[in-house]
């Protein structure tokens, strides 16, 4: 097998890294160049166990206002109105051409502007090149508005266009809620599911279509870095950040991307185990 460095120098130079760097810095990323546990469908993996590092890498992220409390499973990422989790590589997340993002949520209602869950930023656009918002909400009812974008495709729970299913979610606030985002290049299908469900979209959401034809591979456009819990601009990404544009202050955990699209059943299993 091919590595980067020989055991001794990577353990070595690790030693030297570490010891050298300070807990705010961002990750650094040592690993194999034909490992299959780094080259799988599971790209990312936060279980937010009192700690902001990846699973699958070992990835650390510029921490700033967060704090770690009871979750779904052990302890759980929460947010705040001025933090967010920001982490320096989109590695191979930058080049996926399939995708799910899978994860817990429980956030109460918040009013004004759009709070971003996570995104996947664009250096040279407004907006990044993957993210979720949930905008703000005045009203009595617990229905959440969710905004969903991938590669320029937007898809919006808003309850204007409920004969293709974009409802709001409802009785989403103050509880736990498993959330799934994917997207196949082979069918160019994407879907959302809640609580392991996937949701009765029509076909003009879920068969994604450019220019007339199948949407296939994506391709993502100046991807760099990943945050969780704030805007691109909230790290200085084509800042400054507009007013609206707010930090997410729920709670996030079990958090997994993907370079595809998980079936049905795998999607249902994360959710029926609390994974």
């Amino acid at each position: 097998m091919k590595k980067l460095f020989s055991t001794v120098s990577l353990l070595a130079f690790a030693a030297l890294i570490w010891s050298c760097q300070k807990f705010d810095r961002p990750e650094l990323m040592l690993v194999s160049t034909d490992d299959p546990a780094f080259n799988g469908p599971l790209q990312r993996y936060w279980a937010f166990e009192g700690v902001a590092t990846d699973s699958i890498w070992g990835s650390r992220a510029i921490s700033q206002g967060v704090s770690f409390v009871t979750g779904i499973q052990g302890k759980a990422l929460k947010g705040s109105k001025t933090g967010q989790l920001e982490f320096a590589s989109a590695g191979k997340m930058a080049t996926m051409e399939s995708f799910t993002f899978a994860f817990w949520m429980n956030t109460a209602k918040h009013d004004g502007g759009a709070q971003s869950v996570f995104m996947l930023p664009n250096t040279e656009d407004f907006w990044g090149n993957a993210f979720m918002l949930i905008e703000g909400n005045t009203a009595k009812h617990d229905s959440m508005l969710v905004k969903f974008n991938f590669a320029g495709n937007w898809v919006t729970f808003d309850g204007t266009n409920n004969a293709n299913g974009l409802n709001k979610w409802p009785d989403a606030y103050g509880k736990w809620k498993h959330v799934a985002f994917t997207y196949d290049a082979e069918t160019s299908k994407f879907a959302t599911y809640v609580d392991g469900k996937k949701l009765n979209l029509a076909a003009s959401v879920t068969d994604r279509t450019k220019d007339g034809k199948p949407l296939g591979a994506l391709k993502f456009s100046n991807a760099s870095k990943f945050v969780i819990g704030a805007f691109q601009q909230h790290i200085n990404i084509k800042a400054p950040a507009d007013s609206w544009m707010l930090h997410y202050t729920g709670m996030l955990d079990q958090f997994r991307v993907y370079t595809s699209a998980l079936t049905d059943a795998q999607v249902k299993e994360l959710f029926d185990n609390k994974k």
